[in-house]
């Protein structure tokens, strides 16, 4: 794990992510395929994940990017913005929108998903995730009071669907020991510049709240089709 920067956002390349709970949930989304297009990419953890799944071609974009352009497992990544792709219309036969358009300045979701939808081939998957509305949830996040954005299911369908998309799958996932959770990783992440240490019984509890869907829950997450 990189210390200093690299524990701050954006994170460094290579800089390690559990996957568990909804990163696993994210990762598990993800169908085999040729060229896949992860935005706000991170640190690249989905590069190994969909190089495993088959994908030929793994490209990251980030508003920044700290460390090489290229890895060894010829996984690429560049700067840019959702919502001014650098790529060609139909480049890539997946794109991948994990917890990013919460981040975006407010009515420009659909701008972003616009041109999500311009890079996908026709038949292309989506596999898309944002904060849940959850009565319950939200408030757990302790940027929701300054307005980062928390998503319904039928507002997440409508921004998709004017964007060109047919939703195939969606569902609520992650449970109140998950939120509280995430409060436990920033103040490690952000104040303690540290490493979040794993506790067993929360890890278990985590894997409990995925895997089917919920009527409330912390993450809503979408696999949708170009039309």
């Amino acid at each position: 794990m990189k210390s200093g920067r690299g524990l701050a956002y954006p994170l460094a390349l290579g800089s390690s992510v559990r996957l568990q709970g909804r990163i696993k949930e994210c990762a598990e989304l993800i169908d085999s395929g040729d060229r896949l297009l992860d935005i706000g990419c991170s640190s690249g953890w989905l590069a190994d994940v969909a190089l495993r799944k088959g994908y030929h071609h793994y490209v990251g974009v980030d508003r920044l990017i700290h460390g090489p352009r290229r890895n060894e497992n010829g996984a690429a990544f560049v700067e840019g913005s959702v919502l001014d792709l650098p790529f060609r219309s139909e480049s890539f036969d997946a794109v991948c929108l994990f917890d990013v358009i919460e981040h975006l300045p407010r009515a420009s979701e659909d701008r972003a998903l616009r041109e999500a939808h311009r890079v996908l081939s026709r038949g292309g998957r989506l596999y898309f995730s944002v904060p849940y509305a959850s009565a319950i949830h939200a408030p757990l996040d302790p940027v929701w009071m300054l307005g980062h954005r928390h998503y319904p299911r039928a507002k997440a369908r409508r921004l998709l669907e004017r964007a060109g998309f047919n939703v195939d799958r969606m569902f609520v996932a992650g449970g109140t020991i998950e939120a509280l959770d995430h409060i436990r990783l920033l103040v490690y992440k952000h104040v303690l510049r540290r490493q979040r240490p794993q506790v067993g019984w929360i890890d278990i509890m985590i894997e409990r709240s995925h895997g089917r869907d919920h009527r409330l829950g912390m993450s809503l997450f979408v696999v949708a089709s170009r039309c």
